[in-house]
């Protein structure tokens, strides 16, 4: 063990100029995945504090004032579940970042004749440490938004800095998180280099996604009617549970439909730059999707929140919930966004590295700079476009029973502010453009 330590420290001064841009990228995205973590949970917290169960529980007859403050409670979970995982995601694609840069340097090694465990340690130690200090830094980001946190009104009144600290065990807990899932996306991004190193070395191309996936989300959206249609007033943990199962069915199924989509864009490509996308897409539709699947799941609930609006409230309580609905889905749409810019970013960056001798041989043939970045546009810009269009539209069927009682102004705020953060992630693409002239420069 001591071994192997000592020479991930040597190849990490050894690589420390290449891998500078990689390892700033993941401190990044660990530092917001773990600030939206630690604000997601303070906000659950903070609703929690305000509407405690009343002496007899949820099994005696609850007061309107009780039973609303139940509810809140209940949305406070099924927003924290909706954004939980696009967070921890952004934290894979993280540790991901920081094991793929070394994929041909670990691949080199291991058959030079270093063990898997050698391996495996250098590769953990690597990722773990670039997230303690992204969830460190994360951290402070969380301390100075909480001003801002507090802003918001809830119940008719705003937060109190109070409520949104979280105790140190917490915030320790949710650091532990971050890094442990940098440790498991490490260790699942290594198999390939501990395995298959050969494989590695020669860029193979990676399996082809199953139909099975599409069972999978089917089997999910069966379980959701099935165990929570019947339940006059289901249990807040069940609703978690079977939401939490349905979000991760969709995350399994969305890369098969992003792959399928991008092999019928290269069918039907009318120009050079969407076939270089398309290919692009169906290549790797994991990561295409981890970075516009969170914002359809987030215009889904800004969409449901919308139609929660449409009944007129009758009472002050009611009146304060129609007005909190669309703060929440508000807040929960923006951490979403930061959340999938971030991670388009990143990955968009990751790719302009790890495809620098595609971008040298494109060059070679004449492909201008302008096309490149056409092509890098539109390899986020057709699957975000896609994944919000069947987002908004499944909201707006959803819709159409209530088109006499809707208000036309919710509809608008929920196409332009559906339309504004899918502008926010395509914008993400920008931050890599010095990348990409970096390495045309280099290759012309």
């Amino acid at each position: 063990m001591r071994s192997a330590t000592v020479l991930w420290w040597r190849l990490r001064r050894a690589g420390a100029a290449d891998n500078r841009v990689p390892g700033i990228l993941a401190v990044v995205s660990f530092a917001v995945s773990t600030a939206a973590l630690l604000v997601c949970v303070a906000g659950l917290r903070a609703f929690e504090a305000r509407n405690p169960l009343p002496p007899g529980g949820l099994e005696g007859r609850l007061t309107e004032e009780a039973a609303l403050g139940n509810l809140y409670v209940t949305l406070a979970w099924i927003a924290t579940t909706c954004m939980v995982i696009p967070i921890l995601t952004l934290g894979g694609v993280a540790a991901r970042l920081a094991i793929a840069r070394r994929d041909q340097r670990l691949a080199a090694l291991r058959l030079a004749g270093a063990t898997s465990g050698q391996v495996t340690l250098m590769t953990l130690a690597e990722a773990a440490a670039q997230a303690v200090v992204g969830a460190l830094t994360g951290v402070v980001v969380y301390l100075a938004a909480l001003p801002l946190v507090a802003r918001l009104s809830f119940q008719g009144r705003p937060f109190e800095l109070s409520e949104l600290v979280l105790p140190l065990w917490q915030t320790l807990a949710v650091v532990a998180a971050v890094v442990v899932v940098a440790v498991v996306s490490g260790a699942s991004s290594l198999a390939r280099v501990a395995i298959s190193p050969l494989g590695v070395a020669a860029r193979t191309s990676p399996k082809r996604l199953s139909v099975l996936r599409v069972l999978v989300a089917l089997a999910a959206g069966a379980a959701w009617v099935l165990v929570i249609t019947p339940m006059k007033e289901p249990q807040r943990m069940t609703i978690v549970l079977v939401l939490g199962a349905m979000i991760l069915a969709v995350n399994a199924v969305g890369p098969w439909v992003v792959m399928v989509a991008g092999r019928v864009a290269a069918r039907l490509a009318p120009t050079a730059a969407t076939l270089l996308a398309a290919r692009r897409i169906a290549d790797d539709p994991k990561s295409t999707w981890r970075a516009v699947g969170a914002l359809g799941l987030a215009v889904v609930v800004v969409g449901f929140t919308s139609l929660a609006q449409v009944e007129d409230p009758t009472t002050p309580l009611e009146r304060y919930l129609a007005d909190d609905l669309g703060t929440g889905a508000l807040v929960t749409l923006v951490i979403i966004t930061i959340v999938g810019a971030t991670s388009t970013g990143v990955v968009q960056a990751a790719r302009v590295l790890d495809q620098r001798e595609q971008y040298r041989s494109l060059a070679l043939a004449g492909t201008s700079e302008r096309s490149l970045h056409r092509a890098r546009a539109l390899e986020v810009a057709l699957p975000l476009t896609m994944t919000i269009a069947l987002a908004a539209g499944f909201v707006l069927v959803l819709m159409l029973p209530f088109t006499s009682a809707l208000d036309s102004g919710l509809v608008v705020r929920f196409v332009v502010t559906s339309a504004v953060a899918g502008a926010v992630v395509l914008a993400s693409v920008l931050a890599s453009r010095s990348l990409v002239r970096t390495a045309a420069r280099v290759s012309s």
